[in-house]
């Protein structure tokens, strides 16, 4: 069997799309080499094919593209990409949901950018099977649309593991850290996040004269959070990393960490939770969404409505080295359920009932 695997262009940008295309791959490979995989990585588009060009290019000349590759069974990767389903045999197409985070936050109705996801949404609908990355997404996606689906979830990267303690001190070193406290935050600023509601609580950590620096990795504060993070006085306390330079770094952060906190409002999944706990970091996030089924025990769980809960939560993982140390050990264990080549034969077994069932 031949199954082609379709990721997003690189200059999306994107690291969970990359990490899960590049880790299912490679697990493919590995445990299930009787399937003949291939992952086809997009050409870049024409240089300055940047904004409105780049979403044309992506929904036009992708697909054009995609059919060129003949394959038993197509497995698109990022419903983002659901468009590309038009130009293959639908009844052979496998499409994973991450979330359907457009749908309950759908910003501007109107634009190329809405235009385009609107059409990939339809694509997604006309897939033969459809694979959900957590039990939450799965009973999200049944109750808007009724149909049948698999559940599988992400794995997490060895490279994502404690490291030896003088490394994780020359971590910390480099961000001058000392003796304070770092409070991790890995993904994007989108409303979704609630990043507001996390600055409000670090705020009142500030008044209580905790001594910290709180890092913002993986996105862009709005103009909105800037003036927020003024007005709380908290901008000597805030270092924002647009884009980890590595995983290698990235590892770093985690292990240099004292508390992972993701209080989102919604999570199709919540990577950075699981690469946390399998880094040996505490992390603390929100009691919603997806998340408590990927924390499980391993975890403080928060209402994200309520900076105070959230400040005290931080507080708690940050004072008392007992739990701390607790919730390190229950995050790796917790981490170890998640492994890419369970992801990779659970897909496999996909991709069989695929196509037999287009035959």
């Amino acid at each position: 069997m031949r199954a082609h695997l379709f990721a997003d262009s690189p200059l999306e940008k994107w690291p969970s799309m990359d990490r899960y295309a590049r880790s299912l791959f490679m697990a493919l490979k590995q445990v299930v080499p009787e399937v003949d995989s291939y992952l086809l990585v997009p050409p870049d588009p024409p240089l300055g094919f940047g904004g409105r060009l780049f979403i044309l290019w992506r929904m036009v000349v992708y697909p054009l593209w995609a059919r060129r590759y003949p394959a038993d069974v197509y497995h698109i990767l990022d419903h983002s990409y659901g468009h590309l389903v038009f130009a293959l045999d639908s009844s052979r197409v496998v499409v994973t949901v991450h979330d359907i985070a457009p749908i309950i936050f759908p910003g501007r109705r109107w634009g190329l950018s809405r235009l385009a996801w609107e059409i990939s949404w339809r694509g997604v609908q006309k897939a033969a099977w459809w694979i959900a990355i957590s039990d939450f997404t799965q009973q999200e996606l049944i109750s808007r649309t009724g149909r049948r689906m698999s559940k599988i979830s992400y794995g997490v990267d060895a490279r994502f593991h404690p490291l030896p303690e003088d490394e994780r001190v020359r971590w910390r070193e480099r961000w001058g850290l000392m003796n304070r406290k770092l409070i991790l935050h890995v993904g994007h600023c989108q409303p979704r996040k609630n990043l507001e509601g996390l600055l409000s609580a670090l705020a009142l950590l500030a008044d209580q004269k905790l001594d910290f620096l709180f890092i913002q990795v993986g996105g862009v504060f709005s103009t909105s959070q800037r003036r927020l993070i003024k007005r709380l006085d908290l901008e000597r306390q805030i270092l924002q990393i647009n884009r980890a330079s590595s995983e290698e770094e990235l590892v770093g952060l985690y292990n240099a960490a004292d508390v992972l906190v993701m209080p989102s409002f919604y999570e199709g999944f919540g990577f950075p939770a699981l690469e946390a706990m399998a880094c040996g970091t505490p992390v603390v996030v929100s009691r919603v969404a997806s998340l408590p089924e990927v924390v499980g025990d391993a975890g403080v769980l928060v209402d994200p409505h309520n900076p105070q809960a959230i400040a005290e939560a931080i507080a708690r993982v940050l004072s008392d080295p007992s739990l701390a140390e607790e919730l390190r050990q229950r995050g790796l264990e917790r981490a170890r359920m998640f492994t890419w080549e369970k992801t990779a034969r659970e897909t496999a077994a996909v991709y069989r009932q695929v196509m037999e069932g287009s035959k």
